[in-house]
C-alpha cells in the first residue's frame, strides 16, 4: 500500500473516532476570519479559494464571510453531510475528494489552504499535498496552511511519542525545504490566533505563542 493511501485509510479511521465530538464553530470563526486577514496581507481576497480538510465547515464559511468564495473538499462523507449541513446559503461549495488527488484542473485556482491539515502526515505525505497543491494553482498563487506551536500544546508535545512529535512539530526549516522542492518560492510566516482571548491580530513577537503558525508560499 502506497503511503498517501496509507494516510487516508487512517484520517478515515479517525474521523469514525471524532464523530460524536462537539462543534467548536466559535474557534473556527475565530480561526477562519485570520486566514482571511491573512490573506489581505499576503496579496490581498480571492474570489475564489480552496480548502483541503474543510472538515465541518466552519473555517470555509468564515473565510467566505470576508469576501471569497470557498471550494471545501473534504475526505469523510460523514463528515461532509456535516459541512453540508452547516454551510447551507453560504458562498461555500463542497466536494468529497483527497487532498493527494483534488478534483480540481491545474493550474487554475489563485489560493489553496489547509486548516490544521498537515500536522496529521509524516513529512513525505506532507510533502504530497504540497504537490498537489503546487499542482492546481495558478502561476503566482499562493498556499497557505498552518502548523502547531509547542508552546500552548506543551502537554501534548511531552506525553507524545518521538514519532508523532516529528509529524505534529515539524521544524520550520523542514517545512521551507519541502515547500521550495514542491516549487514555491516566497515564503512568510505569520502568527496565528490566541482563541483563549479572541486575538486574531497578535503582534510577530508573540508568534510562538500563537496556537498555531501561519505559512504562506507562492507558486511562482
Amino acid at each position: 500500500m502506497d503511503t498517501t493511501r496509507a494516510d487516508e485509510d487512517l484520517l478515515s479511521g479517525r474521523y469514525k473516532d471524532r464523530q460524536e465530538w462537539p462543534d467548536n464553530y466559535h474557534y473556527k470563526d475565530i480561526k477562519g476570519a485570520r486566514y482571511a486577514q491573512v490573506m489581505r496581507e499576503s496579496g490581498g481576497l480571492p474570489a475564489l479559494a480552496l480548502e483541503i480538510g474543510v472538515g465541518r465547515g466552519g473555517v470555509a464559511v468564515a473565510v467566505s464571510r470576508q469576501g471569497p468564495s470557498v471550494i471545501g473538499v473534504e475526505l469523510s462523507p460523514d463528515i461532509l453531510k456535516k459541512a453540508q449541513a452547516y454551510a447551507r446559503n453560504t458562498k461555500v461549495k463542497l466536494l468529497q475528494g483527497s487532498g493527494f488527488a483534488l478534483p480540481i484542473r491545474s493550474g487554475s485556482l489563485p489560493l489553496v489552504y489547509a486548516s490544521q491539515v498537515l500536522h496529521l502526515f509524516d513529512s513525505p505525505s506532507r510533502r504530497a499535498v504540497m504537490d498537489e497543491a503546487f499542482r492546481v494553482l495558478s502561476p503566482g498563487g499562493r498556499f497557505m496552511f498552518d502548523m502547531k506551536n509547542i508552546p500552548p500544546h506543551i502537554m501534548g508535545y511531552l506525553s507524545s511519542s518521538p514519532e508523532k512529535r516529528k509529524r505534529n512539530y515539524p521544524p520550520e526549516s523542514e517545512l521551507r525545504s519541502q515547500l521550495k522542492d514542491a516549487g514555491f518560492s516566497h515564503v512568510i510566516i505569520k502568527p496565528g490566533v490566541m482563541p483563549l482571548f479572541g486575538w486574531t491580530n497578535v503582534p510577530g513577537l508573540l508568534r510562538p505563542f500563537t496556537h498555531t503558525s501561519f505559512y504562506v508560499a507562492t507558486r511562482g
